[in-house]
């Protein structure tokens, strides 16, 4: 049977509210579609919030089918770039699909994906899930009526069809590395493409956001603090330490190290690292005071080449390879920061960069001078460009356990040598 739905009509609606039995959830606003879906019409009300969950505040979606409640979605991981929300599958009974023989029919055009390599947090289950754009009113429409089409007891689904199977991959290619580097670049064209017109989006809080976009002194704290935990909370780390503080200026911090430390160690603590971090962060406030008159933005605002900006990077406190080579590609590529020459950009030895080196081939091994003359080989205009695509293959399918090999966009090019990266550590 071929699943599908036609959109008749969709129309924005406000905010509102929906009453569940443990309390009020608030939605910002979603759509109202009329929809025809197995050749019935059918209100599907698809509501966009937030709320509390797998450890922070998360977009989060309730679809409903005449009425009723059938599907939530969950902000992803990658949420920032893929404005996608994953939603659980589940079998007749209503019980989570673990399989992929106990996906239902009707999810042959779905992206699925396993739930908590999509979301890794506590709590997240172990578990299949489609992987759906949040504006994706069509998709949602008949997740949500599939959902509804399934048996809460142990009988047969109303709707019958094949089941899917585990996507088989033909045999990997010999080792090609520039044939990985252009599919690694055309990933960064795609991601490009995707964020065309759009804020780059560092942290979920629109607020902790705002301050990396506005204030130089607050992305220099969060490119320091970007380590040994989620990205996302790093570079929300600035605007939570001038909650508790009530200033972020260069000048106050050097003047207050106890206060900094304290609030970095307040519960929750604002970093892992509660005593090398706050350190870190009051020294970099009196090399922005001596250095650069107090304004963090002199570190690149007299137009220097990435060299030379990767180097000033480098002379601040708890800021090494990955962390210069990171910044300096996300100030041109992401703030518009102009650089001469992009030549001497890199990319960053970060733990999800390495793992995809290591396992297409591109590194032999796992050290940072050899892996970054592997990517100043490979493009030696821009190495940096190779950065962002990495990073986000190793994040979103090139994983430690379980790489989701069929639907990672290396997967025509890479060699899976996934023996490669097993000493690698970290987040």
């Amino acid at each position: 049977m071929n699943w599908t739905v036609e959109i008749l009509a969709v129309e924005p609606i406000a905010a509102f509210e929906f009453r569940w039995p443990e309390g009020t959830e608030a939605f910002e606003g979603g759509w109202l579609v009329d929809a025809r879906i197995g050749g019935r019409r059918h209100k599907v009300r698809h509501g966009l919030g937030a709320r509390p969950v797998y450890g922070r505040e998360r977009v989060h979606t309730v679809t409903w089918v005449d009425g009723e409640v059938q599907v939530e979605g969950v902000e992803a991981d990658d949420y920032p770039v893929s404005q996608s929300l994953v939603s659980r599958l589940r079998r007749p009974g209503r019980k989570t699909a673990r399989t992929w023989e106990e996906v239902p029919a009707g999810y042959e055009g779905f992206e699925i994906v396993e739930h908590r390599r999509e979301i890794d947090a506590p709590y997240s289950p172990q578990c299949l899930a489609v992987k759906i754009r949040e504006d994706d009113v069509a998709s949602w429409a008949l997740h949500a009526w599939l959902r509804s089409q399934l048996p809460r007891g142990a009988r047969e689904p109303a709707i019958q069809g094949t089941t899917l199977s585990r996507p088989v991959l033909p045999p990997p290619p010999t080792p090609d590395a520039h044939a990985v580097g252009r599919a690694l670049l055309a990933h960064g064209d795609a991601l490009a493409d995707q964020l065309a017109g759009t804020s780059t989006q560092f942290t979920p809080d629109e607020d902790a956001d705002r301050l990396i976009h506005e204030d130089p002194f607050a992305f220099l704290l969060a490119v320091i603090s970007d380590m040994g935990i989620q990205a996302e909370r790093a570079w929300a780390l600035p605007y939570r330490l001038r909650q508790r503080l009530g200033f972020l200026t260069p000048r106050e911090l050097a003047a207050s190290p106890a206060r900094v430390s304290a609030a970095v160690q307040q519960e929750p603590k604002l970093h892992r690292f509660v005593n090398n971090v706050p350190a870190w962060l009051v020294q970099a406030a009196q090399i922005v005071l001596d250095q650069y008159q107090g304004d963090a933005a002199r570190i690149w605002s007299d137009t220097p080449t990435a060299t030379v900006l990767r180097e000033r990077l480098e002379s601040f406190p708890g800021i090494g390879q990955k962390k210069a080579a990171m910044a300096v590609e996300i100030l041109a590529r992401d703030l518009g920061v102009p650089l001469r020459e992009m030549g001497g950009s890199d990319i960053a030895y970060d733990v999800h960069v390495r793992r995809v080196f290591l396992r297409t081939g591109l590194a032999s091994h796992d050290e940072v001078t050899h892996m970054v003359a592997v990517a100043r080989a490979l493009n030696p205009e821009r190495p940096g460009a190779l950065d962002l695509p990495a990073w986000d293959i190793g994040r979103r399918w090139c994983r430690p356990t379980a790489p989701d090999c069929p639907a990672c966009p290396l997967n025509a090019a890479c060699p899976r040598l996934l023996r490669q990266s097993s000493q690698i550590k970290g987040i």
